[in-house]
């Protein structure tokens, strides 16, 4: 089960590294309002069009080269007309209805990607983000690499299913772990493990490490950012301890998960 488990948990880790309007795409200036939409456009390599991100995305934004405008649900009208946005775009969650209001009044193009956390949706979201950055020519290199990984993803599951925790890390901050309705998660799932925070919360939420050691993960993936600055499992369990009490740090089973090309958003 161990070796078939970590084939497994290798092709997430890979797997995981997996609006049309007359504006042209050289003057677009897009605040992204969820770390889906920021995951997205990182991947596509169009993160030049960025003016602002919510801060759900700080974990793709590197070395604060894009600021920071808030929670995406509590977004400010007069902090995002601010940065002159041609475009603010979200998830459903995105909010509060009186600022995208407030925005589309002052000609801000507001849009919300679809949901939903099959391939087709997924495709979906990245067709419609690379015709308005210009980038389809990225987005259809992306998409095939992704369908080919999740292909190859149902050949290696295994006998006993496997649970694969993903977090974030943030210093002293509680981690920021994905649970239901991620893709992430339908990754997981569709390679034949199981998220133990799924059952308890959706989208990604801080997670305190003692929660963490309570949901014994036998896999924990963690982002590329913070494997490339602890740069090994050890690292990681030196740097937070609790972990060795989940069956991942007792047998060192932590690993980087790879955000691009296929993300950690079918979000």
């Amino acid at each position: 089960m161990v070796n078939k488990a970590t084939t497994l948990i290798k092709g997430i880790a890979l797997l995981g590294c997996a609006l049309s309007t007359s504006v042209a795409a050289e003057q677009l200036r897009i605040i992204s309002a969820g770390s889906g939409v920021t995951e997205l456009i990182y991947a596509l390599g169009a993160q030049d069009k960025l003016v602002a991100v919510d801060s759900t995305s700080r974990a793709y934004v590197k070395n604060n080269e894009v600021p920071q405008v808030g929670y995406h649900r509590q977004l400010s009208s007069e902090g995002l007309l601010a940065l002159s946005p041609t475009h603010v775009i979200g998830s459903n969650a995105m909010g509060p209805d009186s600022t995208l209001d407030i925005l589309k009044s002052s000609g801000v193009l507001v849009s919300t990607l679809s949901e939903g956390h099959s391939l087709q949706d997924f495709n979906l979201r990245i067709d419609t983000l690379a015709k308005l950055t210009g980038t389809q020519e990225q987005a259809k290199t992306i998409k095939a690499d992704v369908s080919s990984r999740m292909a190859a993803l149902s050949d290696v599951k295994p006998d006993v299913q496997p649970n694969v925790l993903f977090m974030m890390m943030s210093g002293d901050r509680p981690a920021t772990v994905a649970g239901g309705e991620t893709t992430i998660n339908t990754v997981i799932e569709l390679a034949g493990g199981k998220n133990p925070a799924a059952s308890s919360m959706n989208s990604y939420k801080p997670l305190s490490y003692e929660a963490i050691a309570d949901m014994n993960p036998d896999f924990i993936l963690i982002s590329e950012r913070n494997w490339k600055k602890l740069s090994s499992a050890e690292a990681v369990l030196n740097a937070y301890p609790l972990l060795r009490a989940t069956s991942a740090g007792m047998n060192g089973r932590i690993m980087a998960a790879q955000l691009k090309p296929f993300l950690v958003v079918l979000v």
